[in-house]
């Protein structure tokens, strides 16, 4: 159990500890602040969080487990006893678990649905998102000019509602020329001239993420229908499945390739991973929210720091929940047994014989004698959890029905949108405003730095120059924020009007 201790207090010192102090350390990030104060302040928010797992662990220690004493556990009973003490430490890994359970749930149930119809969908052509920027650019500029159409002739004053709205034109011509060199760059780069070749790979994947997601689901439902019927003693137990008799299909593929190490091992490894990948891919699409509140954005270059440190706890607390529906709801038997058999044929107890029944050599289960069949270190942790603290148990069995719902309803949403939008990932597309908000950044803090020149002339480009060539009233300032601020505005002959373009 030494591995098991330095693993779970690895996740816990840094889910108590370490994130919250780097992340409230980054919070406190102010000009020329000392960095002992910063120090200092992130010390005192964390403190909270330590005493939350100070609470957690004096918990377990004087939590009184339940022992089934009028239950007929045998089995599991050695469980617990081959476990004791260490009840604390596994309460505080069940609180994780089920924690990182409800990670599972609102991230990667989306992720599963999500992942595979982007790869199969692929991006969207860079060849075709440059004409629709370009488009949209055009579109921008006959905006302006049918604004300033509107005063050339009678050289009338500017209302103030043109001006703001020429201003919001103005701001977002540089956003779209800025994504349209971006674009042009995609295009003409060697990765993107060579994406035909990486496309039916590509689809391949995607058509395997599919796969995968379909036997992923399809096990965690047959598992948690089957706890209602097989369960050793039902929810006072914590829904633990006593065999497995409807057909799982990886339960059945691990038990089928269990004689062929290392293949068990390497679709072990491909199932953590696609999982971790679908958290992953569930925390960008989703974000990091509380209840309706965004909270961070994942976007490349643009994510802060705080953020990052956020999704680094969600994947670390997945993996945790990962342990439990691996072990109790994708593949029960292979997960807490292996590869291990044992003879179903007894002669005379307890001597048993299958050199003539081989059919009756079956894998273990938590059913099997208790004598022939060692569980791993994993589903000896789980279970205690689960029988120690059977309302975690309830919890987790219950979780994981939430997680198949989640799943189908964000199937069907994806759907839904993929047919309306396509199902391709493109950014810029799909989420504008955030796209703004981090160009706007660094162009508008560039308007700010424009000459006076820069300015006249692109007003000149929209006609809105008087005759000897300065900037009519008020069309500097409609260009946006900083150019305004460093030209004075100067009426042309008549006072207030506008001259024709030249």
């Amino acid at each position: 159990m030494s591995h098991f201790a330095v693993a779970y207090g690895l996740v816990a010192s840094f889910c108590f500890f370490w994130i919250p102090l780097s992340y409230f350390y980054f919070e406190e990030i102010e000009e020329d602040q000392p960095v002992g104060r910063r120090l200092l302040a992130a010390f005192k928010y964390t403190f909270f969080f330590v005493l939350v797992a100070c609470i957690l662990l004096l918990t377990g220690l004087f939590m009184t487990p339940n022992q089934h004493e009028n239950r007929d556990l045998e089995w599991l009973r050695k469980v617990l006893t081959d476990l004791e003490g260490t009840g604390a430490l596994a309460f505080v890994a069940g609180v994780l678990c089920l924690v990182g359970m409800g990670v599972l749930v609102f991230y990667a149930a989306p992720g599963l649905s999500i992942l595979p119809m982007h790869l199969l969908g692929g991006l969207k052509s860079s060849a075709v998102k440059l004409i629709d920027i370009n488009t949209e650019l055009a579109a921008n500029r006959e905006q302006q000019n049918d604004i300033t159409n509107r005063y050339q002739p009678s050289n009338r004053q500017i209302s103030e509602q043109d001006r703001e709205a020429i201003r919001k034109l103005s701001r977002q011509e540089l956003l779209l020329q800025n994504r349209s060199r971006i674009a042009q760059r995609v295009r003409d780069s060697w990765a993107n001239k060579c994406h035909w070749i990486i496309r039916p790979f590509e689809f391949i994947l995607g058509i395997a993420a599919a796969s995968l997601t379909a036997l992923l689901i399809t096990s965690i439902a047959v598992t948690t229908i089957e706890n209602l019927t097989e369960g050793v003693c039902g929810a006072p137990c914590g829904y633990i499945l006593t065999h497995s008799t409807l057909m799982n299909p990886l339960n059945r593929l691990f038990l089928k390739l269990s004689p062929f190490f290392p293949v068990d091992y390497i679709l072990m490894l491909m199932i953590i991973m696609y999982m971790f990948l679908a958290t992953t891919k569930g925390i960008i699409s989703i974000g990091i929210r509380f209840l309706w509140v965004n909270m961070y954005r994942f976007r490349r270059a643009a994510t802060q720091a705080q953020g990052l440190l956020a999704a680094t706890m969600l994947l670390m607390l997945s993996l945790s929940g990962l342990c439990y529906s691996l072990t109790m709801s994708v593949a029960p038997d292979y997960f807490m047994f292996g590869s291990q058999k044992y003879c179903n044929h007894t002669i005379v107890a307890p001597i048993r014989d299958c050199s003539e029944y081989p059919t009756l050599i079956i894998p273990c289960h938590i059913g099997a004698p208790e004598d022939l069949c060692t569980p791993t270190v994993t589903s000896s942790l789980i279970l205690k959890i689960i029988l120690g603290t059977p309302s975690l148990g309830i919890a987790f069995y219950y979780t994981q029905w939430v997680f198949l719902v989640v799943f189908i309803l964000a199937f069907v949403y994806n759907s839904i949108q993929g047919c309306r939008k396509g199902f391709g990932v493109d950014l810029v597309h799909e989420d504008p405003e955030d796209i703004d908000d981090i160009e706007s950044r660094s162009l508008l803090g560039a308007i700010g730095a424009m000459s006076p020149d820069d300015g006249r002339r692109r007003a000149g480009r929209r006609g809105l120059l008087i005759p000897g060539g300065e900037a009519s009233y008020g069309s500097i300032q409609s260009m946006g924020p900083g150019i305004g601020s460093r030209a004075t505005p100067m009426p042309n002959s008549s006072g207030t009007g506008v001259t024709s373009r030249r």
